[in-house]
């Protein structure tokens, strides 16, 4: 009787703790320097068909909170941001225990990281002091900005109405700007946003905004039957240059790739600086049968079946990955690729976002602490200059070339790019021709819409477009594209 007892009352708890459901219950901030983000947010969803209310949080002290509402409906959410006291250098494992009226178990979120750099900006420590309410004549208003882009091109929208929504009632609509931007005056609440315009399908965006999170994108998709075409055909590349000088908004960007356009029937010998050629410490390779990739063991990456690679990866590090745990998805694709990576083989890295830099060269497999750091390191801000990342990364890739080897760039983004140089395309093809450089492309939770389009881009580099929407697929997507294209026994492997 007592088992019996004890068996209901674990499955009964079981339940009653499904009711609350948070969308995640550790998070690891890595680590930490001057001006790095030392706050998360995290969604508790009630999963029950009764009104749940938030009780009380209990945390250390060097915890703060701020949260968009006590009361969550059925299958409703709020969001509770947790900022942990980054004044102490030192890592740090936080314990916290959210409680809500039902169930009366509460739901556990565990905090982790190491403190590199200290903030020791006193200001810093007084203000996100989440606990108190601030007194009435204190003013929690804000200014927000809401920025409404096309989600192939990325482009602003100009005239897109956009609905302001708190509580169920409507606060205020506008009209975006030149740079399809709206900028309002706000309190601290959650907020239903939704953006429209016509040839478009509306979209929207909901969460809890505050002085720290004050910045909102909303990507407007074109109606389906509406065909738009990403890269312009040679006969009217000229006109859509044009064009494109012609509006107000346009940003300078470098000066284009000149071009010369070869015969179909020309034979091109990959033209390498020496001087530039990556030397390579050959090492005994065990001859082995042919075989298909498909039959290998997924541990195996040895010298006698994969080519040394050169590998350059172009990341984005733009706003739109700053939602959905995009960055997350990125960066531990990047971390599981350098976990198998062999002393041959090389890493270089470009980010981007409204400017291009390098931040990683010509690292060697071995390296994996170097590179690990590097990803880890990574933050989001800005626009996406897209093309001119392109263009560095070719660059980069070529100074690093390895003869006989997989060359290849690869770039990840949530997206289509809107800034810098148009003449990417040309950029990717001629590489391609000229020395077999493959281009691919991993897209991190991108719509259908915006896959079809990438497609399009890879071809031309004889790369694959490479889908990552989940922690699985990130473990494994980028190692097997890598795997694919480094292959010894595959004719996409031996371009």
């Amino acid at each position: 009787m007592k088992q019996f007892i004890l068996i209901f009352f674990v499955a009964f708890a079981g339940i009653s703790l499904s009711q609350i459901q948070a969308s995640k219950q550790r998070h690891n901030f890595g680590d930490l320097y001057k001006s790095s983000q030392s706050y998360v947010d995290i969604e508790f969803t009630n999963n029950s068909d009764k009104p749940q209310y938030l009780l009380t949080i209990d945390k250390p002290r060097d915890v703060y909170y701020i949260y968009s509402s006590k009361k969550v409906l059925p299958d409703s959410s709020l969001t509770i941001r947790f900022k942990i006291n980054n004044n102490l250098k030192g890592r740090f494992t936080y314990n916290i225990d959210v409680h809500f009226s039902n169930p009366r178990f509460p739901v556990q979120i565990q905090l982790n990281g190491n403190v590199k750099e200290a903030e020791m900006n006193p200001s810093l420590t007084a203000c996100p002091d989440f606990n108190n309410t601030p007194s009435s004549h204190i003013s929690t208003a804000f200014d927000l900005t809401i920025r409404v882009i096309d989600s192939l091109t990325r482009e602003p929208i100009k005239g897109s109405k956009v609905y302001l929504v708190h509580n169920g009632e409507l606060v205020d609509e506008f009209s975006t700007n030149n740079k399809g931007i709206v900028t309002t005056n706000i309190p601290l609440g959650y907020y239903y946003i939704t953006a429209r315009k016509e040839s478009y399908n509306s979209n929207y965006k909901e969460g809890y905004l505050n002085f720290k999170r004050n910045y909102v994108e909303i990507e407007l998709q074109k109606d389906e039957q509406e065909e738009i075409e990403l890269i312009p055909p040679p006969e009217v590349e000229e006109e859509v240059v044009e064009l494109i000088e012609e509006k107000p908004d346009t940003i300078e960007v470098e000066d284009e790739i000149v071009i010369e356009i070869q015969p179909d029937t020309t034979v091109i010998t990959p033209q390498v600086d020496p001087v530039d050629q990556v030397e390579i410490v050959e090492e005994e390779i065990e001859e082995v049968e042919e075989i298909a990739l498909e039959e290998l063991p997924d541990t195996v990456f040895t010298n006698s079946y994969f080519k040394y690679n050169n590998i350059t990866f172009i990341l984005d590090v733009s706003t739109s990955m700053n939602g959905m745990g995009k960055m997350d998805l990125l960066k531990t694709s990047m971390i599981e690729l350098a976990e198998i990576l062999r002393s041959n083989d090389m890493v270089s890295m470009v980010k981007y976002s409204s400017e291009v830099e390098v931040i990683l060269k010509n690292a060697s497999g071995d390296n994996k602490e170097e590179i690990v750091n590097v990803v880890n390191g990574l933050k989001t801000s800005g626009m996406t200059a897209g093309g001119n990342a392109i263009k560095s990364a070719y660059k980069l890739n070529k100074k690093t070339h390895i003869e006989g080897g997989n060359n290849i760039v690869i770039m990840i983004t949530d997206g289509v790019f809107n800034k810098g140089d148009k003449d990417y395309l040309k950029t990717i093809q001629k590489a391609y021709k000229a020395n077999g450089t493959i281009f691919s492309v991993v897209g991190i939770k991108t719509s259908d819409y915006i896959t079809k389009h990438m497609k399009n881009i890879v071809e031309n580099g004889g790369g694959h477009f490479i889908r990552i929407l989940n922690q699985e697929d990130a473990e494994t997507k980028l190692i097997a594209e890598i795997k694919r294209t480094s292959f010894k026994f595959t004719e996409t492997a031996e371009k």
